[in-house]
This record gives C-alpha cells, sequence and structure tokens, in this order.
C-alpha cells in the first residue's frame, strides 16, 4: 500500500478528509517544496560533436543558425546561467510532484506531516501509479533515490526525458527514512494541481495518535457510506515501535496520548 501523510488545522483537516476520500490529489509545484535544495544537479558541458549528435537525432528540423545561437549558450560569458540555475528554475516551475511512502510507521513523518499526530494517513491501493499515469500530463513516476551529491545533468547524452530523471527522483541523504514514491506531471506555473481518481483507490485511512474527536468522527462516518473503508488509528505497543488499532463505532478515542 501507499501512504500521503495530511495535516492542517483542526478546522481545516475536516475539509480536506472530506476532499482526500473523494478521491482528490494534489499535486505540489516543485517550486514551493519545503526543502529548497530539491532538485539540485551538477551541469556538465556537452562537446559540440555531442551537442550536434544529439540535435541530428531529436531535433533535425532546426537550422544551423539556430544551432549556432544554442550552442553560445553553452561555450559563451552566460554559460552559467543557461546550463545551471535557469534550466532548474524552468523545472520548479512547470512540474508538480504527488508525493508517496510505503511505510506509514514513522515517528518522524508522523511529528512533520500531520500537525504532530493531529492530523492522518490517506492509504492508497498501489494500482493508483498506474491510474495517474496514465495521463497525457504525466512525466514520470518512481522510487527516489538518496545520495550524499546531487545527480549530474550529463546534457545530450540522452533523450530529454532520460537527462531529466535523476534530477526528479534523487534527494540528500537525509530524507532516506522517508522510503518515498512520487508521480510528477507537467503544467502550466501554479501553486498545485488538484487530480480526482476513483475513490475505490484509496483502501483506508489512518489516523495520528491526537487526532481529534471531530476528525476521527469523520472518518466513522465516511466509512458508514462504505464499509470496505478501513479506519485505523496509531498507538503504541508501551514502547517506541509505532503500531495500529481499529476504530470503531463506540471508540470515542483509540488511544490516551496526550
Amino acid at each position: 500500500m501507499l501512504h500521503k501523510f495530511v495535516g492542517g488545522d483542526d478546522a481545516a483537516i475536516l475539509d480536506v478528509m472530506d476532499k482526500v476520500l473523494t478521491g482528490s490529489l494534489k499535486f505540489a509545484s516543485a517550486a514551493h517544496f519545503n526543502d529548497p535544495f530539491e532538485f539540485k544537479f551538477k551541469s556538465v558541458a556537452p562537446s559540440r560533436d555531442r551537442f550536434d549528435a544529439w540535435h541530428r537525432q531529436h531535433h533535425p528540423e532546426r537550422s544551423a543558425a539556430e544551432l549556432e545561437n544554442a550552442w553560445a549558450a553553452f561555450a559563451g560569458p552566460a554559460a552559467d546561467w543557461n546550463t545551471s540555475y535557469a534550466p532548474r528554475a524552468n523545472v520548479l516551475s512547470r512540474l508538480f510532484v504527488l508525493c508517496l511512502v510505503e511505510r506509514w510507521d514513522s515517528h518522524l513523518m508522523w511529528s512533520h506531516y500531520t500537525n504532530a499526530h493531529r492530523g492522518f494517513a490517506v492509504v492508497y491501493k498501489p494500482e493508483v501509479i498506474d491510474t495517474l499515469a496514465a495521463s497525457a500530463d504525466h512525466v514520470g513516476s518512481g522510487h527516489v533515490s538518496y545520495r550524499a551529491e546531487p545527480p549530474e545533468l550529463r546534457w545530450f547524452e540522452a533523450s530529454p526525458g532520460e537527462m531529466l530523471g535523476p534530477i526528479l527522483f534523487t534527494k540528500p541523504t537525509a530524507w532516506s527514512y522517508e522510503k518515498e514514491l512520487r508521480i510528477v506531471r507537467a503544467g502550466e506555473p501554479a501553486g498545485a494541481i488538484f487530480v480526482t481518481v476513483d475513490p475505490s483507490l484509496i483502501s483506508g485511512v489512518i489516523l495520528g495518535a491526537r487526532a481529534p474527536a471531530s476528525l476521527i468522527a469523520k472518518a466513522i462516518a465516511a466509512r458508514r457510506s462504505r464499509p470496505d473503508l478501513r479506519v485505523q488509528q496509531v498507538s503504541s505497543g508501551g514502547g517506541y515501535d509505532l503500531t495500529l488499532v481499529e476504530v470503531d463505532e463506540n471508540l470515542k478515542r483509540a488511544n490516551h496520548i496526550l
């Protein structure tokens, strides 16, 4: 299963759960990620032979004058701007990312992404990946690789999509605990893109250990209209390990965590 952690203040989180359970998914702008060091890369300039060969294969329609102007961007005085800053700015403004994780039992994710356990995690069936990949705006999807150094962008040594892939799916090693899987789509510059999938792709919700009574009631009400929706809450078996308990109609609060 795949999980999306959701947080917010106690009033807003109720509206968010309503939207989520109808199948709404938020693709956040790459420009607005909380870590400003994401999507970094080390630019590796091409040789002129490689530059020409790549354009013969991928853009044979470009004139000799156009090619000379393009080469000047890599070999001229503004090469650093044209090969590092400008491409990254374009990526950040036009790509949107949905971040999912395969694990639900991370203390850090519950603390960071669910307003200190007052939110919830929505549980998606793996088929949601194929559904989202069918979109015409789909750029790519896959597991994130965690590395100590940014990936290299080796200009004109692969197709545009292959060159971009490592940039989209690499993060610093400090984030490796997340075990993230992300889906990327393209769009015009905006704060976010919302996509709706069939709600049957949602198998359940996991409530944070401090989920307010109103959020618990909202999840139970959703299950009344959809009996197959599983509602659980984070608990602890007396140690630090996180466990899950089923939430039923008579359970006002699954935990007694202050």
